[in-house]
């Protein structure tokens, strides 16, 4: 009895430490934003690996091997992930359908009350602002009902403005931490995502996934995501 409850102990252990432990020291591959499916298996297989050798060694200290050959640690591992193969594909299934199924859920309760809400006509500060990139030799200046959104990549940021014919790209150097204090003083310039700042005037639903939430404007093909932090309350004040 005491012999079998060794395995269950070396388990629960291992598991701790991957549950509890690894998300801190490896923050970076935990991100929310970034996690997926592929990340998981390879958390759920690691997992596995760490229990078998753990169960190894423990069963090479402990066992009575007067009349029972000691298995070899291949045997160990060949044992332990033909038992948890199929564990960790109806895991990693499940969670993610309970995922999609949980934004999609959330989603289409957002959009009803986009629906049942009262239109405020109230329009932001039609006057132009200018900011300026890290080596105020460079700026951008629009009209701020002209922005839709902008999005980080590497040390620039690009603006996409709307225009008469279509959607036009500016491009400065610069983060989106100094772009968003320019832009504190309007309400609808909402930083949605740690790439992203939206203007919610032209955000029109929000769709979900088992990766998360997304938002659509009918200015722009591309989706936008949302981080994982926000909460449903806030999702829904993004919508105009």
């Amino acid at each position: 009895m005491l012999y079998t409850a060794g395995f269950g102990l070396i388990t629960f252990i291992c598991s701790s430490f991957f549950f509890l432990l690894f998300p801190i020291l490896f923050q970076s591959f935990f991100d929310d934003e970034n996690w997926t499916v592929a990340k998981n298996i390879l958390f759920l297989f690691l997992l596995v690996f760490f229990i078998s050798v753990g169960n190894y060694y423990y069963n090479s200290l402990v066992q009575n091997t007067q009349n029972i050959d000691l298995l070899s640690l291949k045997d160990f591992l060949g044992f332990t992930f033909t038992i948890a193969i199929f564990p960790i594909i109806i895991f990693t299934y499940v969670s993610e359908k309970m995922y999609r199924y949980h934004r999609e859920k959330t989603a289409k309760k957002i959009m009803n009350i986009k629906l049942s809400k009262k239109v405020d006509s109230k329009d932001i500060n039609t006057n132009e602002i200018i900011i300026f990139g890290e080596n105020n030799k460079e700026n951008i200046s629009f009209n701020v009902n002209d922005l839709i959104y902008i999005t980080s990549q590497g040390n620039y940021a690009s603006f996409y403005l709307k225009t008469e014919k279509q959607t036009k790209e500016r491009i400065i150097r610069s983060t989106l931490f100094n772009i968003q204090k320019c832009l504190n003083n309007y309400s609808n310039f909402v930083r949605c995502h740690k790439s992203y700042i939206i203007n919610t005037k032209f955000i029109n639903s929000v769709s979900g996934n088992a990766r998360g939430y997304y938002l659509k404007s009918d200015s722009i093909n591309k989706k936008i995501p949302v981080s994982r932090n926000f909460k449903k309350d806030e999702l829904t004040n993004l919508i105009s």
